[in-house]
């Protein structure tokens, strides 16, 4: 058994169809190696807010916290989801801002403080 056919097992396909295989072996080669660009980019925007702390006031303003700037976001996302399709395309910027912002914030609400802790160090 190779790789693929284990990583496709692991993935709860237990079929030999070549045409799966296939997609499992692109999702394997190049799934890992987009996830570690998206981390270090998300890394890449944590550290500059840990770099200068005015950043981070700025991205959750007017919220207090993190977690109110979260529940903000939660609250917008699931306010356009009740729009119609034709608002939602005229707002679709603002929607792919706010679910950057969110993972973004959540990135650095998890690893913040690491960072911090290694920068003090």
């Amino acid at each position: 058994m190779n790789a693929t056919q284990a990583f496709a097992r692991d993935c709860g396909y237990a079929g030999q169809s070549p045409a799966m295989l296939a997609a499992f072996e692109a999702v394997r080669r190049s799934g890992i190696v987009e996830a570690r660009a998206a981390h270090f980019a998300r890394k890449r925007v944590t550290d500059a807010i840990t770099a200068d702390p005015d950043l981070i006031a700025a991205m959750i303003h007017p919220a207090q916290s993190i977690d109110e700037a979260l529940q903000d976001i939660a609250a917008f996302i699931l306010r356009t989801r009740n729009m119609p399709t034709w608002r939602r395309h005229n707002h679709a910027a603002a929607i792919a801002r706010a679910k950057a912002r969110r993972l973004h914030l959540r990135f650095f609400r998890r690893f913040a403080t690491a960072i911090l802790a290694r920068k003090a160090a």
